[in-house]
């Protein structure tokens, strides 16, 4: 079985024995079924990754002597931040898990003109909170040891006009089809992902005023979730640390 790995937000050291919070200790325990001796990584989103074992366990708590620090953080070469336009449902949620995956280092719900989710107040409280777990639950699973960056909804323009990465993309699909992974290989990127509708020309245009290039990677229309799944993907390819 692949060693799993656990996040706890508390100081580690290699060395000490730490007693794990409530939801490590039921996964490692009730789900996993996993016994004293067992090998567990911990992380706690400040860098790097501590190797250790099941050092004892109860009915309510799992403790781990952590044994050595691996310093990888497994971070892209090229650090992207995604622009998601609010989805329906679940499309949200598959989006922000597989651009974690995929090494997406910042992520800004935005607001566009045929947006159709409303977040406010508690609603949107609740909805954040529950989207950084969901980012933590993909560190889990990818490797990655820093949690991504995930910011406050914003409106499209009020984004767009913060941004400073060498790139700034917004997918459009009446661009010009262009490759956009011609010239000199960046170190950051910023791209905005539209809703079910698209961005509106009007969008576009503006943000074409701070800087961003409008792009389309074929002719085929991707559902809002599909797109950063894409993006995020040829991103790795081209000028990321996919092996093929």
């Amino acid at each position: 079985m692949r060693t799993p790995r656990i996040f706890q937000n508390q100081p580690l050291l290699e060395g000490n024995t730490v007693q794990l919070d409530d939801n490590g200790s039921r996964h490692l325990s009730k789900v996993l079924r996993m016994g004293e001796g067992e090998p567990v990584i911990l992380f706690n989103g400040t860098g790097g990754e501590y190797h250790g074992h099941i050092a004892g366990m109860d009915a309510k708590s799992v403790a781990v002597e952590l044994t050595f620090f691996n310093e990888a953080d497994r971070v892209a070469p090229v650090a992207v931040h995604l622009g998601q336009v609010l989805g329906k449902g679940d499309h949200m949620e598959y989006a922000l898990q597989k651009a974690v995956e995929l090494g997406v280092s910042e992520i800004t719900p935005l607001l566009s003109q045929r947006c159709e989710v409303k977040l406010k107040g508690q609603r949107l409280a609740k909805k954040l909170e529950q989207w950084r777990h969901l980012l933590i639950s993909a560190c889990e699973q990818s490797g990655l040891n820093l949690i991504p960056t995930l910011h406050p909804p914003q409106t499209l323009a009020h984004w767009a006009e913060h941004q400073q990465a060498d790139r700034k993309w917004i997918l459009h699909t009446e661009a010009l089809p262009t490759d956009p992974f011609t010239g000199e290989v960046p170190t950051s990127l910023c791209l905005a992902v539209g809703p079910e509708g698209g961005f509106s020309d009007d969008e576009v245009e503006q943000v074409k005023d701070f800087g961003f290039d409008a792009i389309t990677l074929g002719p085929r229309v991707w559902r809002t979730e599909t797109a950063p799944v894409v993006i995020m993907s040829l991103i790795q390819y081209r000028w990321g640390d996919f092996l093929l």
